[in-house]
This record gives structure tokens, sequence and C-alpha cells, in this order.
């Protein structure tokens, strides 16, 4: 049994170029997940000089844990977004998810990207009679829009509807494809990370682990912006962990499937693998990470009557209120992050909002996704959140055999010991607004419950918005 995806056997061919100590570019893209080679893709034939860095290995970040739909149907998210704003801003998403569908067929037809694309239906469902107005709600809404549903009728469902027009794919075999085309006139460098940036005159200064930066515009397309200030997405946002299980099994199905009720009930295929999706929560509750991963595991064989042969975790960054944050923060600064567990679809259209942006072009999601706006549910939902990141974890919670924990003068550290004996020692603080780490015993990680930083066990950085070790 693997922890890693299902599609990490895929490994992504860079061009290898080692970072000198101090470059100079017109635009820098930081991440090198979906959101930012596609930006690159939809900049491939602009005439300015475009680098990319990435902390670590082209596309093993986020988009390597993801289940790849690409689909409209989101859950209830028209509902939620009628109640928050109103029924225009729900259909205005709407249309950015389907412009999103579009721009990514259109770039899989056009550069004959070999990633297993391929259409399905999708299953919006419940199988709790409570939730069955949330189902009639979003089938109404969706039918309004001019889209066609089909009832499902099923006796292990309680209420469900289908619409069509949606995909899957292989998300890596498809950032392959990207770089394949964009690394023949950019720079992609690797293991990189940035550190900070700052303003200089007409430019910004882009530190590094291994140098300086120079660019007149930025984008900033990690998974989460390693800054605070400015837009505060720390307390804009929350993360929701999900575990993913995947197996061969004889039927196979053309269709995705999702629920709107609390236990997650996530499902496509994949060639001639089930992927079933479960067992989410807030990263600031649930935290006994290997308990999490064992209820997954057990849902999976109580389903379909198989043990798992991947399991594997994925952090979605969820919005307050529902919307991603897309679009220019400061002068030439530019950032996309928020997806609300819909990566794909909205890495893709909020690369082509920054693109045009940057292009000084219009594009009419430019203010449904603004990244510095401020409504009730933000601040009210933000307060909240406040609670649950000062929560201090007692570390008695946490007492096992391994790790164990101490304390010296008034600082925590935890000790894990390895297979052959080794104490590794850290700090239980994470860097990154200084919350308390908790010890994934799945994966022999230390798990920043906030924000979402992870270390392994000698406190080396793995994933931000961290951007530093842990002492």
């Amino acid at each position: 049994m693997s922890n890693k995806s299902i599609w990490e056997d895929i490994k992504i061919k860079v061009k290898k170029k080692d970072m000198e100590s101090e470059l100079n570019t017109d635009i820098l893209i930081i991440g090198c997940g979906i959101t930012g080679l596609t930006t690159a893709y939809f900049l491939k034939d602009i005439e300015k000089k475009v680098i990319l860095i990435d902390k670590g290995k082209v596309g093993s970040g986020i988009t390597s844990k993801t289940t790849a739909k690409i689909s409209y149907l989101q859950e209830n998210i028209y509902t939620k977004l009628t109640n928050n704003f109103n029924i225009f801003t729900a259909k205005n998403y709407l249309d950015s998810q389907l412009d999103a569908i579009e721009l990514i067929k259109n770039i899989i037809d056009r550069n004959k990207i070999e990633c297993d694309f391929k259409k399905v239906d999708s299953i919006l469902f419940t199988n709790e009679k409570i939730n069955i107005d949330k189902i009639n709600k979003e089938k109404d809404l969706l039918e309004q829009w001019n889209i066609h549903t089909n009832d499902i009728i099923n006796d292990n469902i309680v209420k469900g509807f289908s619409v069509s027009n949606t995909y899957t794919f292989h998300p890596l075999k498809y950032l392959n494809g990207l770089v394949k085309i964009i690394n023949k006139n950019m720079d992609i460098y690797e293991n990189v990370i940035a550190t900070n940036i700052s303003k200089e005159k007409d430019e910004y200064k882009i530190e590094t682990n291994n140098g300086i930066i120079y660019a007149k515009t930025v984008v900033v397309a990690c998974h989460y912006p390693f800054f605070i200030i400015p837009t505060m997405i720390p307390l804009k946002t929350y993360i929701q962990r999900e575990y993913v299980n995947a197996n061969k099994v004889a039927n196979r199905y053309n269709y995705t499937l999702i629920n709107v009720d609390n236990n997650l009930i996530s499902i496509r295929y994949y060639r001639d693998y089930i992927i079933f999706g479960s067992n989410k929560h807030k990263l600031t509750s649930k935290i006994d990470y290997k308990e999490n991963y064992d209820n997954s595991r057990k849902d999976f064989k109580n389903l379909f009557n198989i043990e798992s042969l991947y399991t594997w975790m994925n952090q979605d960054i969820m919005s307050n209120d529902n919307l991603p944050f897309i679009g220019e923060i400061k002068d030439n600064l530019y950032i996309s992050t928020a997806y609300n567990a819909w990566g794909m679809t909205n890495s893709t259209i909020g690369a082509k909002l920054i693109v045009d942006l940057i292009s000084n072009n219009e594009n009419k999601y430019k203010e449904l996704f603004n990244p510095n706006r401020i409504n009730s549910n933000l601040v009210i939902d933000s307060i909240i959140n406040s609670f649950h990141y000062m929560k201090v974890y007692p570390v008695s919670l946490f007492k096992k055999n391994n790790p164990t924990y101490v304390e010296i003068k008034g600082i925590k550290y935890g000790i894990f010991t390895d297979s052959f004996g080794k104490q590794h020692k850290v700090s239980l603080i994470c860097p990154h607004m200084k919350c308390n780490l908790v010890f994934n015993r799945e994966e022999n990680t230390w798990d920043c419950p906030c924000h979402g930083s992870r270390f392994d066990i000698d406190g080396n950085i793995i994933l931000g918005p961290s951007v530093k070790d842990i002492k």
C-alpha cells in the first residue's frame, strides 16, 4: 500500500537548469503546479522574458494529489453563492467554470496532449433525507440557467441528479504536456524557494534559497501564498483535508460522483481504478491524522469490499465566502489561490484572468474573484476561524510512546525515534504564524493544524505556506 497518489508514477521532464545567484526577468511565476504552468502557457506568445520557479519538483505539490475532476457540478456551490451574494454572482461563477472547461479542452486539442482526457457525466447526490432540499435547490438553479439535468433513480441514493459535458484526466500527464510547450522559450528552476518579496523602485526583489530574482511582474501561483500581508489570506480562508483511496475494480462507470452530506463521498474512475475521496475535515479539527487515514481505508473497504492499494491525503484552501482569490493585490503583483477543492477549473480560469490583467485585456471575472474583496461572510468567518487558530493543543493530548515531548526553558520539543533508534528533535512551533505542530503518525511528519505547513522528522519544510524549516 502506497501513500503516494495514483498519479505520481509519472515524472515530469524539465529542461535542467541551475539558477544563477542573481536573475532579472520581466515576469516571474512562483509555483509550477497547474496554476503556474497554465499561466505560463497563456504567456507563451508574449514578447517578454518569463521565468518559473518551484520549491520542489514541477508538479509534485497539490496538483499531484487531486482527484482531477473537471466539472462545474461542485456540491451545492451555486446555492451557497446565491445565499452569500446573489443569484447573479452564482451565475457568473457557473460561467467561469464552463469557460475553464472549454479552455482546458482547447489546450488539449490544439497541442494534442495525451492525458487520458475523458468526457463523463457528473452526479450530485445525498443519502440523508434532511439534505434533499439542498439537491432540489441546486438542480433548480442549474435548470434555470439552461443546464440539462437527469434525475438519478437508485436504491443506494436518497436523491440525486446528473449533468453532462464534464471531464476527467490524468493531471500530471497534462502538466507534462504544458511543460513541453513552455520549456522551449521559458526557463524553469526547480528546488528554488521564494522566502521574501519586496518592492524596489519599479520592480520586485524576490529573495530565494538560491539567490535573488528581480522581476517587473510577479505571479504567486503556489498553493498557499508565502506572505501574510497584503490580502491576509490566513484570516479569509481555512484548510480542508480529505483522504483518497484507490484500487483496481472489475466494474467501471463513465461518471464522477459527489455528495452534499457532511461525510464526503467522492468517486471517479481512471482506467481500471476507482478513486474514492472521503473523511474531509477542517485541519483544526480531527487532528489525529493517523486515525483519519485509517477511517478512510475502512470506508473504502466497506463500500467496495477491497483493500486500498493507494491512500493519500490532499489539502484544499477554502475561502470563507466560497469564491477563489484571483487577481492583482498590488501593482504588478498577482495571486491565484483558495479554489475550494475545485482546482482544475479554477486554476485554469485564474491563469487566464491573470494573463488578461497583465496584458491589459478585459476579463469579466475580474471583480468576481477580486483578491482584495471584503464582505460580511469573510469578516464573520474570519473571526470564527481566529478562535480555532488560537487553540493551544496540550502536548498531553498527543503523548504516545513515539514521539515523546519535552519542555526546555519554556520551549516545547517533539522527539521522534526512527526504526534505527536515532532521535530527531524539533521545536513544536510553526515558523509561519507560530501555531503548535501536530505529529502525523501516518507519514511521520510534523503538520501545522492552522495553515497546513508540513515538515519532515528533522524539521525540513515539505509544504508551505511556511518558507522556513523548524529548529
